[in-house]
């Protein structure tokens, strides 16, 4: 991340929180995310310098005409600058402040098979207690592991599944 990025992800963050709307704030600028993501040639055609700058931001104001004013304001901002490519960088910058001063742990549970839903209570239930947070549980299913689950949190990799179970005892047994 940018330190631009960081610089307007936190400023949007410190003015949607002085103005208590943090939690409409968040929903739009993911809207405005994926919308930019979903759609390059929309994003290509807002960044082009041929189109006048107030065409330009008149497109945006129709665009996210019902997204909040202050996430229409940065994405206005950012276009002036020919920065919209800054978008998701913001937003991943407003979310950790968001979750950090809400005490919310985003965490990515890797199973063979999807999770049921006792499962996913029991393991966010268990994670809380040993994290002391809320946990966010993002479930993906990828059969490579064969069984178990692979939990991704922080910057760490916590790995229960049978798959890496063998890796390892595959290194011991080769060392």
């Amino acid at each position: 991340m940018t330190a631009l990025e960081k610089e307007y992800g936190n400023g949007l963050y410190e003015l949607a929180q002085e103005e208590s709307c943090a939690d409409e704030v968040l929903p739009a600028l993911e809207l405005a995310v994926t919308v930019f993501g979903d759609n390059p040639d929309y994003l290509r055609l807002v960044q082009n310098p041929a189109i006048g700058k107030a065409e330009r931001l008149e497109m945006l104001d129709q665009a996210f005409s019902g997204a909040h004013l202050y996430v229409r304001n940065l994405l206005k901002l950012l276009c002036e600058r020919s920065a919209l490519s800054l978008c998701p960088g913001c937003l991943e910058q407003f979310k950790a402040r968001y979750y950090t001063e809400r005490g919310i742990l985003p965490v990515e549970a890797v199973s063979a098979v999807a999770l049921t839903e006792e499962q996913e209570k029991a393991l966010t239930d268990k994670l809380s207690a040993q994290l002391g947070k809320h946990i966010l549980l993002r479930k993906t299913v990828d059969p490579a592991v064969l069984g178990g689950v692979k939990l991704r949190y922080e910057g760490k990799e916590v790995d229960g599944t049978t798959a890496g179970r063998l890796e390892a005892l595959r290194r011991r047994l080769t060392q």
